[in-house]
């Protein structure tokens, strides 16, 4: 895994351009995902999504692929790799055909059968940045009780985190054969002397080549408003990727005010009419993918208003 230098002192404009040019000489770039299961789940429990992981640093380290980031959903999957695109099929190929195993021998075959990946290429800077914050968040939108910066199933722990370095962990020689096993899932306990493990699980930052993502965003501080700020790039990203988006009210909240200035003319929902209201509420709904709730609470109309407006989200609402 490369070693990246501190860029000399340089303006905000230089230093882009130089990343810029440095996102255009270490690609190709792609983000593989999977569409989620329409019934049932991938993975049931953290000891599938801890085998998984072992898989995946397995994998990687068999195929010499980067991976930038990654997360395990229930039911789908989201990787970022810097590498050939046949490359990021075999990964995909390898990971689906040992897991598979693994949930057959647990009882459950056939999970995997209907899962197929999309790998759309990643071709500009700024793409770059908004995947790797949507994959980092993903767990965030979906899962109400999860810190994206420290869900253990995907690699947004490793970014800019001064801890990392001091996270114990211990080389592949110091595992007695029954741990190497338990790791791989297989009579072959061969592993790459380069991995670490950390409580029976091979550690992210071996297999993920987060110094380069590091690298590609201008600081810790704009890494984090990709993250959680940039609502309008999570929402083109999932229409991208034919995902649903799901913002949070503090989120649509953002969005509002900057509806109420430059669609209305308005400082707040409050100087709005009614009609100005139901405009607003049928853009939160259709451009932002708000709930009726949210549209309610954020237009300043009341519930029974909003329900009217959209009588179908309202009847789904009630089941």
């Amino acid at each position: 895994m490369e070693q990246y230098v501190k860029w000399p002192p340089m303006t905000e404009k230089q230093k882009e351009w130089m990343l810029e040019q440095l996102f255009n000489e270490t690609g190709p770039y792609y983000h593989l995902h999977t569409k989620p299961l329409e019934q049932g789940l991938i993975f049931q429990d953290d000891e599938e999504r801890k085998v998984a992981i072992n898989f995946i640093g397995i994998i990687a380290k068999e195929i010499h692929i980067d991976i930038l980031a990654f997360a395990l959903m229930s039911n789908h999957f989201h990787f970022i790799f810097r590498g050939e695109k046949v490359d990021c099929l075999e990964f995909f190929h390898r990971l689906k055909k040992r897991l598979s195993y693994f949930l057959a021998r647990k009882g459950r075959p056939g999970v995997l059968d209907a899962v197929e990946p999309k790998t759309p290429a990643i071709t500009t800077l700024t793409q770059f940045r908004n995947e790797i914050a949507y994959v980092i968040r993903n767990p965030y939108v979906v899962l109400f009780d999860v810190n994206p910066l420290a869900y253990p199933w995907c690699s947004g722990f490793l970014y800019f985190n001064p801890y990392l370095p001091h996270l114990e962990s211990k080389p592949v020689s110091a595992l007695t054969y029954r741990e190497k096993r338990n790791i791989t899932r297989s009579t072959d306990a061969d592993l790459d002397p380069t991995i670490r493990v950390r409580d029976g699980m091979i550690a992210q930052e071996c297999f993920v080549n987060y110094k380069l993502v590091e690298q590609l965003f201008p600081n810790a501080r704009k890494f984090t408003w990709w993250v959680f700020k940039n609502v309008e790039a999570q929402v083109g990203t999932a229409k991208n990727l034919d995902e649903h988006p799901n913002l949070s009210d503090d989120e649509l909240y953002i969005v509002t005010t900057r509806l109420c200035e430059n669609e209305f003319g308005r400082k707040n929902t409050k100087e709005m009419t009614e009609l100005e209201q139901k405009k607003l509420a049928v853009m939160l709904k259709n451009d932002w993918y708000a709930s009726n709730a949210q549209a309610a609470r954020l237009s300043g109309l009341n519930p029974k208003i909003v329900d009217e407006l959209f009588p179908l989200a309202a009847k789904n609402k009630k089941r």
